[in-house]
């Protein structure tokens, strides 16, 4: 993997300032609009979608470029794929916290029980731990979620435990470089947006997006390669044949 390429690939292309400006001015209105709810949900849908439009491009060709900000249908689409699959994947946090709410209700409703008040807390680090464990074990897994949902295109593969758990496994240390230099580069960005009198946050996040958007690109091509779609060799170049030989 080229990990240089998706720091730099960006400003390469002769759109960048455009295509930022775009996505910045996207996460601004979302913020201004918080309230609504359902703007906020349409434009993540929407960067999430423009996203996985770049997944694609890159798995498809390493040199590709930025995306041309068309298509929003297609893009909110794809995007609300990914926030669905995510929030299904989300389901089992819920039900951690299940049994220890029931048991912090009960320990109120009884508060002078010793017991109950034993099994509270102990119901209260046990949803933590469980909590923690499996959302460490999310992250390693959404990258492998998100690939394979953006190029098979079909809500069912963001869930099909299998491959996602299979390209985990094949590709991790891959998968840890690129979550350290996301999260680097994320922790990077939100410095530089703060000192650009905030507001410049939400043009560096979208950056931090396109670098995630490029490496997870390079992760699908080596773990979902191209597949030619008349599925046939390419021909192998005939022996030279020997000269014949001359008196």
């Amino acid at each position: 993997m080229d990990y240089g390429k998706a720091l730099k690939f960006i400003f390469e292309d002769k759109d960048w300032i455009g295509v930022i400006l775009i996505g910045g001015a996207l996460g601004l209105l979302s913020l201004l609009f918080f309230w609504t709810l359902i703007i906020p949900i349409l434009i993540g849908a929407l960067l999430y979608g423009y996203m996985m439009q770049l997944i694609r491009d890159v798995r498809n060709q390493p040199d590709a470029g930025l995306p041309a900000w068309t298509d929003w249908g297609k893009k909110l689409a794809d995007g609300f794929k990914l926030l669905i699959v995510q929030f299904i994947w989300g389901v089992p946090f819920l039900l951690f916290f299940i049994p220890m709410a029931f048991m912090l209700v009960l320990a109120d409703a009884y508060p002078n029980s010793e017991a109950l008040a034993a099994l509270a807390g102990v119901s209260v680090m046990g949803a933590i731990f469980l909590a923690v464990i499996y959302g460490v074990i999310l992250i390693f897994l959404m990258p492998a979620i998100t690939i394979n949902l953006a190029v098979k295109e079909n809500l069912s593969a963001g869930l099909e435990m299998e491959t996602i758990f299979g390209i985990t496994k094949a590709h991790f240390v891959d998968i840890l470089i690129i979550l350290i230099l996301v999260y680097g580069v994320s922790y990077i960005a939100g410095w530089i947006g703060f000192l650009l009198l905030f507001i410049g946050i939400f043009f560096t996040n979208f950056w931090v997006l396109l670098v995630q958007g490029h490496l997870y690109g390079q992760l699908a091509r080596l773990a979902l390669p191209v597949v030619d779609p008349a599925n046939t060799p390419l021909p192998v170049p005939a022996a030279p044949q020997p000269e014949p030989a001359t008196d």
